[in-house]
């Protein structure tokens, strides 16, 4: 089997996402070995999902400066992330509770996921950071593969 980029070259790879054939100067750009569309996928995928988040904190952190009239109210932003931590480790037998029960649940759950969001949002924050340096140099070594 030849190479997708290189017809005279042989396959030593397959790309992790779509199954193309990469000889082992393209197989080895990317681990696990990944083809230069799959790549560039990725990269706009990640890219993405890095904008939406932060969308989605800035709003949630002017929101809770407007609606408690304090700086502090920027601590908002990390109750969605607080809740996607607890929902980790939630039980499953919340779901048999009557609407009451429901409602208390609902209460003391944002009251937790606030406090855990404290914490949250700055690592998420700092993950975030991390991943578009990632992807940085992904798209840079997309970009200079292009070239080469």
């Amino acid at each position: 089997m030849a190479c997708f980029y290189h017809q005279d070259r042989v396959a030593t790879a397959v790309c992790n996402t779509c199954g193309k054939a990469l000889c082992t100067e393209c197989g080895s750009r990317f681990q696990p070995p990944t083809c230069m569309e799959c790549a560039e996928d990725y990269a706009e995928n990640v890219k993405s999902e890095m904008k939406k988040n932060i969308i989605i904190s800035v709003v949630l952190m002017v929101v809770g400066i407007i609606v408690t009239m304090n700086p502090l109210g920027f601590l908002l932003a990390g109750i969605p992330w607080g809740w996607s931590a607890l929902n980790k480790i939630t039980p499953a037998i919340f779901l048999w509770l009557p609407l009451i029960g429901w409602v208390i649940y609902f209460l003391i759950k944002l009251i937790i996921a606030y406090v855990i969001g404290i914490v949250a949002l700055p690592v998420k924050l700092y993950q975030w950071t991390k991943e578009v340096s990632k992807i940085k140099k992904l798209q840079e070594d997309i970009a200079n593969s292009r070239c080469a």
